[in-house]
């Protein structure tokens, strides 16, 4: 799991995200996937859009990603 959250820093700071605000970014998507019964790139991007994080965050790449973790974390 850690080369897995590794991966996910990395993915965010590529798109211009500064460290120090990549955990609550996470924490703002996993808390996204879990209030929502169907979730997918395009549903996750409006509502971080709406919480002020700007356009085009997620991708396939990164929602993989995020998504294997999450699972990671209820299992």
């Amino acid at each position: 799991m850690e080369d897995r959250l590794n991966d996910l820093f990395l993915r965010f700071q590529m798109k211009g995200f500064m460290p120090i605000e990549i955990p609550e970014l996470v924490k703002d998507v996993l808390d996204i996937m879990d209030h929502r019964k169907i979730c997918t790139i395009t549903t996750i991007d409006q509502e971080l859009e709406e919480l002020g994080w700007g356009i085009n965050i997620m991708d396939s790449s990164t929602y993989e990603l995020i998504t294997s973790i999450a699972e990671g974390k209820v299992s």
